[in-house]
């Protein structure tokens, strides 16, 4: 979700409320392929396994600006590597990560630390390609 004043909401870095399951919020090591930045978005597109609209964008973060933003408010979050094997439709995704560690999804800290992530957003990226 982008603000109209280009802003990404801090709440799609926030545990759903209604997923009581949910460990952490999803996201891609961009660095696991090639180094070519148009290559790495392509394989991140490629390999995603969710739907995405043609207007979805992806936001890059960068992880150690990430910790330092938000460890003063929060000392258990984490971003792991966690690659997802393949399984029926879908291939194996080496890029796939979490971070973990958030509060509850409905609380005033989620709010905040959802916040402070997105504050760390260092471009956005069409989620599908646009050729």
């Amino acid at each position: 979700m982008i603000d109209e004043d280009g802003v990404v909401n801090g709440a799609e870095f926030r545990l759903r409320p209604h997923r009581p399951d949910e460990v952490g919020v999803s996201v891609n090591w961009l660095e696991v392929f090639d180094p070519d930045k148009a290559h790495q978005l392509s394989e991140v597109r490629r390999l995603y396994r969710l739907a995405v609209k043609k207007s979805g964008r992806f936001a890059e973060l960068n992880v150690g600006t990430v910790h330092e933003r938000v460890a003063e408010e929060l000392e258990s979050l984490r971003i792991v590597h966690e690659p997802q094997e393949a399984e029926e439709r879908f291939e194996e995704d080496p890029s796939h990560a979490e971070i973990i560690g958030l509060p509850p999804g409905d609380s005033d800290q989620a709010m905040m630390i959802g916040d402070l992530i997105a504050e760390c957003i260092i471009a956005i990226h069409p989620a599908k390609d646009e050729t």
